[in-house]
Order: C-alpha cells, then sequence, then structure tokens
C-alpha cells in the first residue's frame, strides 16, 4: 500500500471515527429550536470555504477543544490532499439539516449534509456544531 493511499485512508478513518463518537448514542430529531436554520447553513458553507482555502487556522478557532485536538496539522493536510483530488470547488448542490441529541450528556447538535460538487468528483460533508456553533464535527466521502 503506498503512503499516500495509507494516508488517506487514515483520513477517512479518522473523520469515520470522530463523527461515530459524537453521534454515537444520539438519536436524530426536527433542529433544536435553539439553532436558526439559516446560521447553521451559513456555518457550513462557510467551514467549505475555509476547507477550500486551506485555512487551518480559521478552522480550528471555530472548532470544539476536542476537534481541535484531533484535527492536528498533519490532519488537515491529509483532508486538503483528498479534497484536492476533487478539483476545483463548483458549488454546493443540495444542503440539509437536522437536529441530533448525544443520549449520554442531553447535548444538543445540528447536523448539516452538504453535496459539494467540484471539477472532477462530488463529496458530501456532514458537518456539525454545537449550540454556541462550534465545529463539533467533520466528516466527508
Amino acid at each position: 500500500m503506498t503512503k499516500s493511499l495509507y494516508r488517506s485512508k487514515a483520513v477517512s478513518v479518522l473523520a469515520a471515527v470522530m463523527c461515530l463518537v459524537l453521534l454515537a448514542g444520539c438519536g436524530s430529531t426536527k433542529l433544536s429550536e435553539d439553532f436558526n436554520e439559516v446560521e447553521v447553513k451559513s456555518a457550513a458553507e462557510n467551514v467549505i470555504v475555509l476547507i477550500n482555502s486551506q485555512d487551518s487556522e480559521s478552522l480550528e478557532k471555530i472548532c470544539t477543544v476536542q476537534m481541535r485536538e484531533a484535527l492536528t496539522d498533519d490532519v488537515w493536510e491529509q483532508i486538503y490532499e483528498a479534497i484536492g483530488e476533487g478539483g476545483t470547488f463548483e458549488q454546493v448542490s443540495d444542503m440539509s439539516v437536522a437536529g441530533s441529541v448525544d443520549k449520554s450528556s442531553g447535548e444538543e447538535y445540528a447536523v448539516v449534509v452538504v453535496k459539494a460538487k467540484y471539477e472532477l468528483k462530488t463529496f458530501t460533508y456532514t458537518i456539525s456544531f454545537t449550540k454556541q456553533m462550534k465545529l463539533a464535527g467533520l466528516y466527508y466521502k
């Protein structure tokens, strides 16, 4: 297995684990009234813009502490490399918002599923936010 392929798989596994940890024990529900759907969608679009511009510093500023610790510089570089394989970003083609509740803590999240069209492929992002609009989960495929 090549080093690049191994890294790509490692990033996918890491992202999936972070998403599963966040969503494990969570129930998908209607978006809580504590969230503003327009604001959540705008924040998700901003995350995609920051990823496309490879702005790790700005991304880290909006992350929860747990996400900041998990998304090291090396992980960000691997994410950027994988997304870069899609070519130039063109547009968001679809976006849906739902709520999620962590059953163990009772914390509510906004979860946005975004289809983003790139020159060579389409990625589906799953982006989660806390009530404080901190980035709490990031997964792409």
